[in-house]
């Protein structure tokens, strides 16, 4: 069931009497498990809701209009958590002391098809299978890591074995179900040949099969009592694209797309820009770190004519992480050419997961806070993934708390600067939060609510 938290003023739900607190067990005779079934069995123009309010059962009849809202705001709904002890989990790298929801490890084919959220398939039943393929949950984004089934029992951290996931792929994919995977790479685990049989494996399934992603393993300096993992050098990164580039010129030529892509990190370990669009075909993987500096330059470059030819005397400031500098230094040098705009990059190190971790999602307040203080800007850009949706960063300070402390106004930017800088110079509002959504409002809680 789902239960009722709020309802729109004047929505449909409104005028059909629904109240706060109301439990909607059924709808037209189907169960409702989920915010899921919510939507798919209320598809109909006819809805019969069967309905608990204070232990007294009613139904209710709705006629709803193509497109209308209901307008029910639902409590948030259990999420399911990971059962796998991932050799490479970045969960298990973090210090202790923490906020509570960074330690949840999730694994929810429904968070897969609503948010695009990496899942395994191993804490799943044939019945969820089912109803991926029944309420047609496409797509699906699966961490493989690994086809040969010992390996990837190994590489998940399993004492038992589980289903072979190719068996899981095989079912989905007869069914018509659009599955986009990704394999974290760890040198000396799951590279070489076993990689190579990776790809092949998952070649067979194509189009079901639609995309597979190359992501290098990240470590933070938490690693005590854990698997003995290696970076990927600079030499591993080249292998490891050079692959791809092999794999994705005879798929190219086979199946009309790459079908393989290398991260963007890859490429900047060799100092290398990522290469153009028509590498990424459609960009099936984006949000997974696949095109997505490719996409930030490009739209620099489609979109810079819009900014003024001159600014009245601004200093600004951009920050980033070290493995972002690579691209964003000559945008940050072009635009402090303009005339009246002086424009300043400050990279950041990350000091407290560990100089291994380069990237910009994974930078703390403290971290940027150290970098920033004493900057004489009218205004700071931060970047949008070290933000989360709730408006904090990775160790709980505010945009507003990083402002305080470091005596400077800041922006939470865009994954587009141009838009990022239009929104200061209009003056309009600015959001103080990141890119990251919370699972909150996607209607999934943690755990137990108190």
């Amino acid at each position: 069931m789902v239960i009722i938290e709020s309802i729109e003023s004047g929505s449909l739900g409104e005028r059909a009497g629904f109240q706060k607190g109301d439990r909607i067990h059924n709808i037209n005779g189907n169960a409702v498990r989920d915010l899921i079934d919510f939507q798919v069995h209320t598809a109909d123009s006819f809805l019969r809701f069967d309905v608990e309010r204070e232990e007294t059962f009613y139904e209710v009849d709705v006629e709803r209009e193509a497109g209308e809202s209901l307008g029910l705001v639902f409590e948030e709904v259990k999420l399911r958590n990971c059962n796998n002890k991932c050799v490479f989990c970045f969960i298990h790298q973090m210090p202790k002391g923490m906020r509570r929801s960074l330690y949840f490890e999730d694994d929810d084919f429904r968070l897969s098809f609503l948010h695009g959220s990496y899942v395994t398939l191993t804490n799943v039943k044939e019945k969820d299978i089912d109803r991926i393929i029944e309420q047609r949950l496409s797509p699906q984004y699966i961490s493989v890591h690994a086809t040969d089934p010992q390996l990837r029992q190994v590489m998940l951290g399993r004492r038992r074995s589980v289903v072979d996931i190719l068996q899981r792929i095989e079912k989905l994919a007869t069914n018509g179900i659009e599955m986009h995977t990704q394999v974290v790479v760890c040198p000396g685990w799951n590279d070489g040949q076993a990689l190579s049989r990776t790809v092949e494996d998952l070649r067979r399934f194509y189009p079901a099969v639609r995309s597979v992603a190359l992501v290098p393993v990240g470590l933070t300096r938490f690693r005590s009592k854990l698997p003995q993992l290696n970076p990927v050098t600079a030499e591993e990164a080249r292998e490891y694209v050079e692959l791809a580039d092999g794999w994705g010129e005879g798929f190219v030529k086979e199946l009309g797309e790459r079908f393989v892509y290398a991260a963007d990190e890859l490429f900047l370990l060799l100092d290398r820009m990522p290469p153009a669009a028509s590498y990424y075909d459609a960009f099936p993987q984006l949000e997974n770190g696949i095109g997505m500096v490719r996409s930030f330059i490009d739209s620099w470059e489609h979109d810079k004519g819009q900014l003024p030819a001159d600014w009245p005397g601004t200093h600004l400031g951009i920050v980033t992480g070290e493995l972002g500098e690579r691209f964003v230094r000559p945008i940050i040098e072009e635009l402090g050419q303009t005339p009246g705009l002086d424009a300043e990059l400050v990279v950041v190190k990350n000091d407290f997961f560990g100089t291994d971790i380069t990237v910009s999602g994974l930078l703390t307040g403290k971290d940027i806070l150290e970098s920033i203080r004493g900057k004489q800007w009218d205004v700071g850009l931060l970047p949008p993934n070290c933000i989360n949706g709730e408006g904090v960063t990775l160790d709980d300070m505010t945009v507003a708390q990083l402002q305080e402390k470091a005596g400077l106004r800041l922006m939470v930017g865009k994954y587009d600067l141009v838009a990022s800088l239009l929104t200061f110079l209009k003056g309009t509002d600015e959001d103080k939060r990141g890119s990251g959504r919370q699972l909150s409002e996607l209607g999934y809680y943690l755990g137990r609510q108190v």
